[in-house]
């Protein structure tokens, strides 16, 4: 079964799947250790199956998290540019973000779908709290919603782990994935990851 905390379960959800496979068999095992070695060292940041729909949120996650850091460890170690490897996740971040993108102008067609989205996304983020992230749902009122990220396991991974600067990369996903979407404008003034106080999530009805 998938969404396992075990590393063939998170590289095949993260959004690196089809760049893994496109290494040799030698790289591929070395990013598999490692995203194993990085499972088993933070095992606060995931949460319990029982939690439902947030699991697999924070599986994804989590999965990103690991395998783009593991990727880019690995890589360099091979003797790739640092960014030549960024540009790589980068262009998987841009794939996914586009596809979700389609998604969400889909929803946001549909009546009432601001309002639903208003009620349920900053409490959904929530259920992360605890478990690697800080998330502050904020009052926008009715033609808006939000919530502050103060503390990030991309940020403080990413910088323990020596490669702070794959951060504002995944970072641009959010802006991605958002942009040009019929009644719903995204804001943001930084994140953790570019040196900001906090990740600012702000979604304004257009």
């Amino acid at each position: 079964m998938g969404y396992r905390y075990v590393p063939e379960d998170m590289i095949r959800h993260s959004d690196f799947y089809e760049l893994f496979k496109s290494y040799s068999q030698e790289t591929r095992e070395k990013i598999d250790r490692l995203v194993g070695r990085l499972i088993r060292e933070n095992p606060g940041n995931r949460l319990p199956l029982v939690t439902g729909p947030g699991y697999f949120m924070m599986h994804w996650l989590m999965a990103d998290l690991y395998v783009s850091l593991s990727i880019y460890i690995v890589q360099k170690s091979e003797g790739k540019e640092s960014g030549a490897v960024l540009e790589q996740i980068d262009r998987c971040l841009t794939v996914s973000g586009e596809k979700l993108n389609q998604k969400m102008k889909r929803l946001m067609k549909l009546p009432g779908a601001f309002t639903l989205f208003r009620l349920i996304a900053p409490k959904a983020m929530t259920l992360a709290n605890g478990h690697g992230f800080q998330v502050t749902p904020i009052n926008c009122g009715e033609n808006a919603f939000g919530f502050d990220v103060t503390d990030c396991p991309y940020c403080r991974l990413y910088a323990k782990y020596g490669a702070p600067e794959i951060g504002p990369v995944i970072c641009r996903f959010d802006e991605t994935m958002s942009k040009g979407i019929d009644n719903l404008e995204f804001v943001r003034k930084g994140t953790l990851c570019e040196g900001f106080p906090k990740c600012d999530f702000l979604y304004q009805r257009a």
